[in-house]
């Protein structure tokens, strides 16, 4: 064959080839990247190399839509991977390419992307601003699955603020959204999830059960929502306290996750497998499944999930004795979360790793964390103070320049009134005597107006004063009013001793047993009605001239004046008694709680050495003697064998010459038969940044 012959057999060939390729409509395409969608329910990676296989076969030469069917895809099975920083890098080259050939649509769907990047930062403010300005600008033709997204990501910023209703009542209109759609069961059961993890947020598990139950009965759902359902159902059950139930739910999750290759859904169900060995004080499988969870995790490389698997493991080894080995382990997690300052689950960490040292006997060491947990308690309740008063202060501001601003315009009103008074009275003369009894009507009715704002703010005064000096939820006198009449008490010292020549000052500190076990359990709504109706029974235990102050968390302080010596361990009897003899009734559930007290006795005459803050820090002292030996109990410090100064001084350094040094009397509280609570369920260890599971308490 000639050269010109096999020259025009190849523009033949290569003519066929691309008109084949022309001939190929995009919906071979849109059919090709389903069929790998739906198998992607089994097996997303294998999927994904298909996907990539299609896209080479199809070469840079595709249509738009070719080319965004493709990114689409992409991007749900990189989702269900888990690999969600390459989704988002695909959503903007979505968002580059639909803006470049005019579709509207897709760009906001592609939007939608960068508004779940911004919430996965917890950027909440700007993804809630991106959001409104993607459904703004969003055509009129958008598709179900668009207008279902957004119910999604509104919720999830709903749920991340902690406004549940709205957040379930986004997360519902997306799933009416979808009912009756077919093929759709993979996202009905990602909104059933989302909802029972609301129902888990608001201590509803039963809810959270059938609602995890209605997303696993959906069909032909992906691996990643079936995971994710079968551990949120794991986690109502274990709060439900169906514990065999519960690690079944676990394991089949963790089949699950394992079988799609979700490594950071398979670091947070195990994670939680050795939070529920942990709760149950099995420390040999909590540490085996600890250093899984680790391995997972360092894998995945993602912060948080790692310091869950490491605080595991810390507390699963100190659980065993094991405490130079485990101790590494849970400094180095609370380390990182001083760095991040993460105070909430930083003091959930330094109570578990203090009572893992009590419990070791290492009481210096114990001491040393429950002092710096009880720094940071004070602390956040000081924040917290602040921001009410702060919140309270807007508020009065906010009034005061409402009512300037009515005054204002009255007195503008006035003044027009008395001008056209004037032209009036210029007028018609005949009229001067009428016009100066309206006048001075509206003089009368202007001052009984002003008396009445007077008194509303002289009101508010009062009612800003009582909130700056006694405790929001109880009720009781806080720390600023304690310190108040003790200022008072060191200017007026004569006249005190005067009032009572016969009797002492008497500071008594107390602490509620095992708090921390009544949150877990029961919940913090449970936990804040057990200190209101303690702070009842405080109030009623004592005389009307003691004050009886909360003084932060868990504990409370007795100032108690011109008080007989010979009664005080009658009064520590009578307050044990009042708190402990009977349980606290919360929503029909019988909490039994008991009191830890240390008690110090403050002479009316006493020196500059030995003032009331001394006093205070050595009843400290004594409540913890209280607290290292078996609770429900109050140590009464008696006498002091040295000098004020000496003592004090020997606290700081030498705890043991310290007790030499004091004379000691106990107090037993009444006798529990009732066991003390259980520890909570496992957080989720995908909820907020930053979140560590506390393991359960000794």
């Amino acid at each position: 064959m000639s050269f010109l012959s096999r020259l025009l057999c190849s523009l033949v060939v290569a003519a066929t080839i691309a008109a084949a390729h022309a001939a190929q409509p995009d919906a071979d395409v849109r059919a090709e990247a389903e069929r790998i969608l739906k198998q992607s329910k089994d097996s997303p990676a294998k999927a994904l190399d298909q996907l990539e296989a299609l896209r080479q076969r199809l070469g840079p030469g595709g249509s738009y839509e070719e080319q965004q069917k493709l990114l689409r895809t992409e991007v749900s099975l990189k989702e269900d991977l888990g690999r969600l920083e390459d989704a988002y890098a695909l959503e903007r080259t979505s968002l580059q390419l639909a803006l470049a050939h005019g579709d509207a649509a897709g760009a906001a769907l592609a939007r939608l992307g960068a508004v779940r990047e911004l919430l996965d930062a917890h950027r909440l403010e700007e993804a809630q601003a991106l959001l409104d300005k993607t459904v703004a600008q969003a055509p009129a033709n958008v598709t179900v699955l668009f207008r279902v997204s957004v119910e999604r990501v509104h919720g999830d910023i709903l749920n991340l603020r902690a406004r549940f209703d709205e957040a379930l009542a986004a997360y519902l209109r997306g799933l009416r959204l979808l009912q009756g759609l077919p093929g759709e069961g993979g996202r009905r059961a990602a909104l059933y999830g989302r909802i029972a993890q609301v129902y888990i947020n608001t201590d509803n598990p039963a809810q959270a059960l059938d609602s995890a139950d209605q997303g696993l009965a959906e069909k032909n759902m992906p691996l990643w929502p079936l995971a994710s359902l079968q551990f949120t159902r794991g986690r109502a059950l274990i709060k439900l306290a169906r514990d065999a139930e519960c690690l079944d739910a676990y394991e089949k999750a963790l089949a699950t996750a394992m079988r799609a290759g979700l490594l950071q859904m398979e670091a947070s169900i195990r994670g939680n497998i050795a939070d529920y060995y942990l709760m149950r004080h099995d420390y040999v499988r909590a540490e085996a499944a600890s250093r899984l969870a680790l391995v997972v995790s360092e894998k995945v490389n993602e912060p948080n999930v790692v310091m869950m698997a490491r605080a595991n493991l810390g507390f699963a080894l100190m659980g065993q004795g094991k405490i130079a080995e485990g101790s590494p382990y849970v400094d180095g997690v609370i380390a990182h979360m001083r760095k991040g300052k993460l105070m909430a689950d930083l003091e959930a960490l330094l109570d578990e790793k203090g009572r893992m040292l009590e419990q070791a006997g290492q009481y210096q060491r114990a001491l040393e964390t429950v002092r710096e947990q009880q720094s940071l308690q004070q602390q956040s309740a000081r924040k917290a103070r602040d921001r009410a008063i702060a919140a309270l202060q807007e508020e009065f501001d906010a009034k005061r320049r409402s009512q300037q601003i009515v005054l204002l315009e009255r007195e503008n009103k006035l003044k027009d009134a008395e001008l056209s008074n004037r032209r009036t009275v210029q007028l018609a003369t005949t009229f001067a005597a009428m016009l100066t009894v309206l006048a001075g009507a509206v003089v009368y009715v202007m001052y009984r107006r002003a008396a009445r704002s007077n008194a509303q703010l002289t009101e508010l005064n009062v009612q800003l004063e009582f909130r700056s000096t006694h405790d929001a939820l109880t009720g009781l006198h806080n720390r600023r009013s304690l310190t108040s009449r003790m200022t008072g008490r060191a200017a007026d010292g004569k006249t005190d001793r005067r009032s009572h020549a016969e009797g002492i000052d008497c500071f008594v500190l107390l602490d509620i047993d095992h708090f921390k076990s009544i949150n877990d359990r029961w919940g913090h709504g449970a936990g804040d009605a057990v200190l209101v109706e303690v702070a009842g029974r405080l109030a009623a235990a004592v005389r009307e001239s003691d004050m009886v102050v909360r003084w932060g968390g868990e504990e409370f302080m007795i100032h108690a004046p011109g008080m007989d010596p010979d009664c005080v361990a009658g009064m520590a009897g009578r307050i044990l008694e009042t708190v402990g003899a009977q349980p606290v009734d919360v929503g029909g559930c019988a909490i039994p709680v008991t009191l830890s007290a240390g008690i110090v006795a403050l002479p009316p005459a006493a020196d500059a050495a030995f003032d009331w803050q001394c006093a205070v820090r050595l009843a400290d002292w004594a409540l913890y003697q209280g607290k290292t030996q078996g609770r429900n109990q109050a140590r009464i410090v008696t006498h002091l064998h040295a000098p004020a100064a000496s003592v004090m001084a020997a606290l700081e350094s030498d705890a043991a010459r310290a007790q030499a040094l004091l004379a000691l009397d106990c107090v037993h509280g009444p006798r529990q038969d009732q066991e003390r609570p259980a520890p909570a369920a496992p957080r989720d260890a995908g909820g907020a940044a930053g979140a560590l599971p506390a393991p359960a308490p000794t």
